[in-house]
């Protein structure tokens, strides 16, 4: 009877452990099917990109925390060089002295050719706003943005994602959160 026992609670810890193993695997494959990004087959992580990061918008405002955020996410994986903030920002200055913004990828080719760049990063934040619901906590804050790479020899997107951030802690920790979770797949694969 013991033995009958102890069998009933062998298969019983099998099955539990065979149910967490599937549910953790099943769970594993439903957020990678719902990630909100892209890679070409073209962008291959196994040489370093010389890359010019643009100056993160959110509107007409200019981000320079979240630039940094995202360099530094970068250059920790050896697979990128970045060009100087200071050479990015006088080619942007002469570029908007004489015209419009850039906002075509062609024009973004143009301008990674001029820093010499193999391709450019661009952030644009589309969300930041404070959630009513959170009446009592003013510095809480919700953000999207979209970051993109792009080849500056064939204008094709290399690497296209989204991603979102909350955070109690004001604007720049929910635009870190997005912007992490936005290149973290980038990250996750150049690391290997």
């Amino acid at each position: 009877m013991t033995g009958r026992f102890l069998s009933l609670g062998a298969l019983v810890l099998l099955a539990a452990a065979t149910v967490g193993c599937f549910n953790a695997t099943t769970m594993q494959q439903m957020q990678e099917a719902n990630q909100t990004y892209s890679i070409s087959s073209a962008f291959k992580l196994d040489r370093n990109w010389r890359l010019a990061v643009l100056p993160p918008q959110n509107g007409d405002e200019e981000l320079p925390g979240l630039y940094d955020r995202a360099g530094l996410l970068l250059m920790r994986t050896g697979c990128f060089t970045l060009i100087d903030r200071a050479e990015v920002e006088r080619i942007l200055r002469e570029q908007r002295s004489g015209g419009p913004r850039l906002v075509d990828p062609h024009d973004m080719r143009r301008l990674g050719r001029q820093m010499d760049a193999e391709a450019v990063l661009t952030v644009n934040v589309t969300e930041l706003k404070h959630d009513g619901f959170f009446e009592d906590n003013p510095e809480q804050r919700d953000a999207r943005l979209f970051v993109k790479i792009i080849s500056v020899k064939t204008a094709e997107a290399l690497y296209y994602a989204e991603g979102h951030g909350s955070s109690f802690e004001g604007a720049d920790a929910a635009l870190n959160d997005a912007l992490a979770m936005a290149l973290g797949p980038l990250l996750r694969i150049a690391k290997g």
